[in-house]
């Protein structure tokens, strides 16, 4: 589906007839798609959209040097498209980041919040391990097939597949990567990256059921950045994933699934609870 808002041009597509709202926001370069081993499990309980960013996949936007508040914007505005009062917003990587801006300025509109494999900002929390850097670098700046390699080793520990799911998952990357826009519209998104701290307004998320999801071997956002994250958003949940990388939402999808759906359901059922009128003796 193509969505046109303002200047932008957006690819959007939607999954599922019943239940609460959920949108997804994918992480740095990649297009929406990326969601595909969330979407069936999601989409059984739930309304789903992935989208893909300005810069990313399919979307048609002019370059320029975004923010987090531009991203966050874009991601009401589809809601409001959509017709969604508000939604169990979900982001990984970058798209942690960017929830965690419409969490902040568009409040009401967000239902739960899920972050994955994401930080809350600071100079170390931009910063990934040496092997990290080194393989992002290298994962967006070489010719396809060693583009592939190098995003491979960034997403994954070496022991995460055996040889044929690896197969697998390198050929879904390949996919992914066909779509990708030129080098100038990653780096716009890095520069909004390298811009986002919210470390000094987590407290003021109290009150949004969170849930954080922790890749215990992640290389590209270090593990104790969202244990970090966690502890200083206000009933915040962390669940920790020790054997997974950055690539948390292909290497753990079942387990991570249902993680979220328990969450959306919690988080509906408090909704649900907060409208009942309460008796009074």
């Amino acid at each position: 589906m193509r969505i046109k808002l303002s200047d932008v041009v957006f690819h959007v597509e939607t999954f599922g007839e019943l239940g609460s709202p959920v949108l997804l926001v994918m992480g740095l370069g990649m297009p929406g798609r990326a969601w595909k081993n969330q979407v069936p499990d999601l989409a059984r309980h739930h309304r789903v959209a992935w989208f893909d960013h300005r810069g990313s996949g399919q979307t048609e936007a002019r370059p320029g040097l975004w923010s987090m508040d531009v991203f966050a914007g874009d991601c009401v505005a589809l809601m409001d498209h959509l017709g969604w009062v508000d939604a169990h917003v979900v982001g990984v990587s970058m798209g942690g980041m960017i929830a965690q801006h419409v969490a902040l300025k568009y409040r009401e509109r967000v239902r739960s919040l899920s972050l994955i494999a994401t930080h809350a900002g600071g100079f170390r929390g931009r910063m990934p391990t040496g092997a990290g850097l080194w393989r992002f670098v290298s994962a967006n700046g070489a010719s396809v097939d060693k583009r592939l390699n190098h995003l491979m080793s960034l997403l994954f520990p070496d022991d995460a597949f055996d040889e044929s799911e690896r197969a697998r998952v390198k050929e879904g990357l390949l996919q992914d990567l066909v779509d990708r826009q030129p080098v100038r519209y990653r780096l716009s998104q890095l520069v909004a990256v390298l811009r986002h701290d919210m470390r000094a307004r987590l407290s003021e998320l109290g009150g949004v059921p969170t849930l954080v999801a922790k890749p215990g071997r992640d290389i590209l956002v270090r593990p104790d950045e969202c244990t970090r994250l966690a502890n200083n958003i206000p009933g915040a949940k962390l669940v920790e994933f020790p054997n997974a990388g950055h690539g948390i939402i292909r290497q753990e999808a079942p387990a991570l699934n249902q993680e979220l759906l328990r969450h959306f359901a919690a988080a509906d059922f408090r909704q649900q609870a907060a409208k009942q009128p309460t008796n009074k003796s």
